[in-house]
């Protein structure tokens, strides 16, 4: 009987959970993988919608677009954030305190904030565009926000918060004694980084390299204030399909839906590959 109050108990404690799941991920979830299979009206079994991503132009340009801005500024930002993570490890106090408030809160400033702050500061009468005019700094003075390159610094921006605070638990696994042998060996700091650091954080950083990767590739709000449809990105590309102001194609945007949601289960299905294979080497 106390068996059953306890399992009962433990059932009510994670059913509102077991909902949230069920509503808020499973149902859209397969909502959208029955949509794709489904022509625009609704009714009728095609494969229409993922023979038209593959074959039409604008489809293709757009998830290559989204996934040379997604990758390149998931490294960049990454190399970035183990610097930053590496440095903050070292420090204890108020300082690091305060550098943990400041990652905090620029963390939660993206999408539309983010992208007006950058073209008051970057845009084509940009503060630092305008001063660069006068004093004649010409890469900055011909800085254009509104590309593809233009948008990689802001991409690459609010890569570093979130890497940062991910990063820094895993810098606890690096332990002291092994730094302290390393000197005593007369290793380099760069070589013990590199033999038996960064070995030893790999699960982490592959795991902050999927969480960057993800929320890169799926950011909608800051490249349409910017671009909108001028550049090609399959966020972008989504969102018209269900909010377009000519035609709305449900079918078409839940089929690229599913195109980037594989896109994003092959990159951790490789991450993982790699992770368990530094894991099997830390174990011998």
């Amino acid at each position: 009987m106390k068996n059953f109050k306890k399992a009962g108990g433990r059932i009510a404690f994670f059913l509102p959970l077991a909902f949230i799941i069920l509503f808020f991920e499973c149902v859209p979830l397969v909502s959208m993988i029955v949509k794709s299979f489904l022509e625009d009206s609704g009714s009728g079994f095609t494969l229409n919608n993922f023979i038209q991503i593959f074959q039409k132009p604008a489809y293709l340009v757009a998830i290559k677009n989204t996934l040379w801005i997604t990758i390149l500024s998931t490294v960049v930002g990454l190399i970035i954030d183990f610097f930053l993570a590496m440095a903050l490890s070292r420090d204890t106090g108020k300082k690091k305190s305060l550098y943990l408030s400041l990652l905090n809160l620029t963390s939660n400033f993206s999408g539309v904030p983010l992208s007006i702050a950058f073209i008051t500061l970057l845009g084509t009468a940009g503060v630092f565009v305008l001063i660069s005019k006068q004093i004649g700094f010409t890469p900055l003075a011909s800085y254009n926000l509104y590309s593809l390159k233009g948008m990689f610094i802001i991409y690459v921006y609010f890569q570093i918060p979130m890497g940062t605070l991910l990063l820094l638990p895993t810098f606890d696994k690096v332990r002291k004694e092994w730094k302290e042998a390393a000197r005593l060996m007369n290793a380099r700091s760069v070589r013990f980084w590199l033999q038996i650091g960064i070995p030893v954080m790999m699960p982490g950083i592959l795991g902050t390299f999927n969480m960057l990767f993800a929320n890169a590739l799926a950011t909608y709000a800051t490249p349409y204030l910017l671009v909108n449809n001028s550049i090609s990105l399959l966020p972008v590309k989504i969102v018209d399909m269900f909010v377009g102001d000519v035609k709305q194609r449900p079918g078409l945007g839940s089929a690229l839906s599913i195109v980037m949601l594989l896109i994003v289960m092959i990159e951790i299905g490789l991450t993982n590959l790699c992770k368990r294979h530094f894991e099997r080497g830390t174990k011998r």
